[in-house]
């Protein structure tokens, strides 16, 4: 089966500008964990995803003086290689908190394909592209549907006669 066949169509998508609580709305109000930010063109720019935006939850819960050393500690060793990159925690805009690193699949992408790159990358969901273009969103949830749908066709125990 095609990535064609199982992904959502028309997907929601939010521009760079799109302030952070509207995102959030936004994943709430649509039942998602993620949305393609996307340029004027249509070109996909990046993901906000539940994961980007829980950053602000556990700033929040932080003490901000409970610990000096051990904030300082923190900050300097966990975050040394992303020191040049808008902390997600922070930002103000999709395009503050974004992962800019998205996997794409293809339309006429087999949905083996899609299954691969959602558990290699450790993400829920991939944007479907055709000619550079967001054409649609695949989720572990469409291949769940699948699979559900269809319970025998990815059975690695189902002899073939």
């Amino acid at each position: 089966m095609k990535v064609r066949d199982l992904m959502t169509p028309e997907p929601v998508t939010v521009a760079p500008e799109t302030p952070v609580a509207q995102v959030i709305a936004l994943l709430v109000s649509q039942g998602v964990n993620g949305v393609p930010v996307v340029d004027a063109s249509g070109a996909v720019l990046g993901m906000v995803t539940s994961g980007d935006l829980i950053h602000r939850l556990a700033d929040e819960r932080l003490e901000p003086h409970s610990s000096l050393w051990r904030e300082s500690f923190y900050r300097s060793v966990f975050s040394a290689a992303h020191r040049d990159a808008p902390d997600p925690a922070e930002g103000a805009t999709a395009a503050q908190v974004m992962s800019r690193d998205t996997v794409c699949v293809a339309p006429e992408d087999d949905m083996v394909v899609a299954a691969r790159l959602l558990i290699a990358h450790g993400v829920k969901s991939l944007p479907v592209l055709e000619a550079g273009r967001l054409v649609g969103m695949i989720s572990r949830m469409d291949l769940l549907r699948c699979l559900h749908a269809h319970p025998d066709c990815c059975n690695p125990l189902k002899k073939t006669d």
